[in-house]
């Protein structure tokens, strides 16, 4: 099999990821506990894209994610091909783009506190503790996710819920917390 077989064959991976943050952020109202990382709040938010093979829905404003125009892609089969996205952690405040099929970041906006005018190696050693920070929690939210998505419960229960989520339906909440928390695990760890 040929390099960009694989990659077309696995794209469907960062659209359901996409998906799932989605999902995620409105079950839980934001706050997101991922595995192994510090607790962060993330959302969509001005802009997503919706894709069916060459069908493309463009989706902009304060919070396009809730809008019924995104709930209707989805429940016509698109997935998301990029998404704005915002991530608070503590004090910390990231914003970028999310394009889902290779899970490449474009656009990102740290927060940083030092001034361009500060040393040169402070203010590059503060952008790279910030790209950590970020990429810590991404992956931990991507460990999370994937190991959702290969479990048995996903066919069975979680999709359901996504679907009625989608639908505009009351997904219960509950029932999903508890089956994440029975596949990942009770115990959370915690860094720091």
């Amino acid at each position: 099999m040929e390099l960009l077989d694989l990659i077309e064959g696995r794209r469907f991976m960062g659209r359901e990821f996409v998906v799932w943050l989605w999902f995620e952020s409105e079950m839980q109202e934001t706050n997101l506990h991922p595995t192994g990382a510090d607790p962060v709040s993330m959302w969509l938010e001005a802009q997503i894209t919706l894709v069916l093979e060459k069908e493309e829905s463009r989706l902009k404003g304060a919070i396009p994610a809730s809008s019924p125009e995104a709930k209707e892609a989805l429940r016509q089969g698109k997935l998301p091909k990029e998404a704005k996205m915002r991530l608070v952690h503590g004090e910390r405040e990231y914003a970028w783009t999310l394009k889902a099929d290779s899970l490449a970041l474009s656009g990102l906006k740290l927060p940083t506190q030092l001034k361009k005018n500060d040393e040169k190696h402070e203010v590059f050693y503060e952008r790279m503790m910030l790209l950590e920070d970020l990429e810590t929690s991404l992956s931990a939210l991507y460990a999370d996710f994937v190991r959702l998505r290969l479990a048995d419960p996903w066919d069975d229960e979680i999709v359901p819920l996504m679907k009625n989520w989608a639908h505009g339906e009351k997904a219960d909440a509950g029932a999903y917390l508890a089956t994440k928390r029975a596949v990942l695990g009770e115990k959370r760890k915690r860094k720091r």
